[in-house]
């Protein structure tokens, strides 16, 4: 059987920096769209994913249609970072009606991630045609994600290190592995979001791991501090100093080990930490 086909750009790139405010629009682009397509390939996907070169060229919107119809893809996706002052997620779709479900899943999974959204959107031109020229274009159903305001200082929080970039790429995978019905073998999710686990799974999955006491020295740049143990939960606040702290206690949940801090503040994801 075929493998279904992706087609992810990159948005902006090469001397086309996007937009700028605290973090730059071209590289977390970048980011979120490298992890998009490494996450859709662990999962059997076929994934062309386009990109300005390196040498500072920026690529015209036909330059990139042309690819993505060349790749004859089964759907696609334009990965971006806003700017105007806002604060949220936005995803646009096609007028037709040929990507509402691709991006109602993206959202979704982007709300999970803990990123507000301000909706699902359609935009038009002057002749009541769609608006984006990538959606426009394009013969598949087609998205743009906007993943953040980049001159949003709270908003781009979400976006200013690569491991948070990489979330936003990741659950639009987890957005278009929905829309073809893909069991993801990196989660056990299903079409609807769920999880394939017995009962005695989840119970262990939930329950408090008894530890002494340890310290762990805190390797990105800047670590969310969530009030309970899941990337959905909220942010309470953010570890910059990549300072030292003591882990009172582990839970297993949402795919990751998590760490409460001996402050009380919260719990940290420990990938992103190394014991010490």
């Amino acid at each position: 059987m075929a493998k279904h086909k992706v087609f992810i750009n990159a948005g902006h790139g090469g001397n086309d920096s996007g937009a700028v405010g605290f973090v730059v629009e071209k590289d977390v682009n970048l980011i979120m769209a490298k992890a998009a397509k490494e996450y859709l390939e662990k999962n059997n996907i076929n994934v062309y994913m386009h990109e300005d070169d390196l040498n500072d060229k920026s690529q015209s919107s036909t330059d990139v249609i042309n690819a993505c119809e060349s790749f004859k893809s089964d759907v696609a996706i334009d990965c971006h970072a806003n700017a105007g002052g806002g604060k949220g997620f936005e995803i646009y779709k096609g007028i037709s009606g040929l990507g509402d479900k691709l991006a109602e899943y993206i959202e979704d999974e982007v709300k999970k991630i803990g990123q507000n959204s301000r909706g699902i959107k359609t935009r038009k031109n002057s002749n009541g045609r769609d608006y984006y020229y990538f959606i426009r274009q394009t013969s598949c159903p087609a998205v743009i994600c906007e993943a953040a305001f980049v001159d949003n200082k709270a908003d781009a929080e979400m976006l200013d290190t690569e491991a948070e970039c990489k979330r936003f790429g990741e659950a639009y995978a987890r957005g278009i592995l929905r829309y073809f019905n893909i069991k993801d073998i990196c989660t056990g999710a299903t079409d609807k979001g769920e999880t394939e686990q017995t009962d005695n799974d989840r119970a262990e999955a939930a329950q408090k791991a008894a530890v002494e006491p340890y310290l762990v020295k805190i390797t990105a740049d800047a670590l969310h501090i969530r009030n309970t143990p899941a990337m959905s939960n909220n942010i309470v606040g953010v570890i910059r100093d990549k300072g030292v702290y003591t882990i009172m206690d582990e839970q297993a949940a949402d795919n990751h080990r998590w760490g409460k801090l001996k402050s009380g503040a919260g719990w940290i994801a420990l990938e992103y930490t190394k014991r010490l």
